[in-house]
């Protein structure tokens, strides 16, 4: 995982038809906008109060499920690269994930590099060697995380998919393209 240029991230969020929109303490929010309206499944835990937006398939998952549903959607797209970006700034999701991820080798390395990028909202690269990593940042974030601040945005680099991980318990996946949720179907909706 590396920190890059935000102004990477900006082109990747043209490219997909991808907008921000800041809300309420600079909290910096990520949908999708497209020519014909995305596919979108929204994963919920029990006890989370995520609400679906309209027309998004709702699915009830259980907590521990969530991480490893975000894992099975990389892989099945093949994805080498996902480009993290934190709804406050990355401050909020070191903290959330620190006891969690303390004993992590490779997590301190990023903790350690961090240091600079804790109080921007810079890109966080990862490839394929680091999904390992990204699943137990997921899955720390959505056991420990308390507050929709250390929400989490992943972009992927080759296709129209915006996943967000949601603190109190769900995940929102969006997808720009029929033809790839047909082929996450039966991952994020199983029967």
């Amino acid at each position: 995982m590396e920190f890059v240029e935000p102004v990477e991230l900006v082109e990747l969020l043209k490219q997909f038809g991808i907008s921000e929109t800041v809300e309420g303490e600079e909290c910096l929010f990520l949908s999708m906008d497209a020519d014909q309206p995305p596919v979108e499944f929204h994963l919920r835990c029990d006890d989370s109060t995520s609400e679906a937006r309209d027309g998004a398939t709702l699915v009830a998952t259980a907590r521990e499920q969530l991480a490893g549903t975000v894992e099975h959607v990389i892989h099945r797209l093949h994805l080498a690269e996902v480009v993290l970006v934190p709804v406050k700034k990355w401050r909020n999701v070191f903290d959330a994930v620190a006891f969690s991820l303390a004993a992590n080798e490779d997590w301190q390395e990023v903790d350690a590099a961090a240091t600079v990028e804790l109080n921007t909202r810079d890109p966080l690269l990862c490839e394929a060697a680091d999904y390992p990593l990204l699943v137990e940042l997921v899955n720390a974030l959505l056991q420990d995380a308390e507050s929709p601040e250390q929400g989490l945005f992943m972009v992927t680099t080759s296709m129209p998919l915006l996943i967000e991980v949601i603190p109190d318990g769900a995940i929102r996946v969006t997808i720009g393209s029929p033809q790839i949720a047909d082929e996450l179907v039966d991952i994020l909706s199983p029967a």
